[in-house]
């Protein structure tokens, strides 16, 4: 925006133009400057959903806890283990089945990442995938659960998941 100086020279060079000059050249400096707040009324809008998004997730993400980095190593070795058992119970032939709350987090805080990703551009292969497999997942979960936030995660992954699938052009 132009400052008082910007404006006061404006002013002069103005009224050194013929009437109708003047007239048509403030009429395009009045068009510019309603596109422009067009422009910023919309960027204050999108900014407000934002913010309102930003909250919700705030409010029914859990509180991060600290790592302990000697269980990272000890789960290193647990972890072809449990990716085959992880494997063989989604295998089973269960109509719907509960969601532990570790799954549940795991799964709404890859929904979170792949949701910041597919804003910046077109989701990978292997984000895809995921997207496949939660989205199954949670096709197959119940919604009883020892815990409100457990719940809540998941109705937020399902949202989540939802626009991700939108925005990826899969639904």
């Amino acid at each position: 925006m132009p400052e008082n100086e910007d404006i006061e020279e404006l002013k002069k060079d103005l009224i050194k133009l013929r009437p109708k000059a003047r007239l048509k050249k403030l009429k395009e400096l009045e068009g510019i400057r309603r596109a422009e707040i067009t422009d910023i009324e919309g960027l204050i809008k999108d900014s407000e959903k934002d913010v309102r998004t930003e909250e919700v997730a705030e409010e029914i993400a859990p509180e991060q806890e600290e790592v302990d980095i000697g269980r990272l190593f000890r789960e290193e070795g647990e972890q072809l283990e449990r990716t085959v058992r992880e494997d063989a119970h989604e295998t089973e032939d269960e109509n719907l089945k509960y969601i532990p709350f570790k799954q549940a987090y795991s799964d709404y805080s890859t929904i979170q990442e792949i949701a910041y990703a597919s804003m910046e551009g077109p989701l990978s292969v292997e984000q895809m995938e995921k997207v496949d497999k939660i989205g199954e997942r949670l096709d197959r979960s119940k919604y009883v659960s020892a815990s409100r936030e457990v719940a809540n995660m998941l109705v937020a992954s399902r949202a989540a998941l939802y626009k991700i699938k939108k925005y990826a052009g899969l639904e």
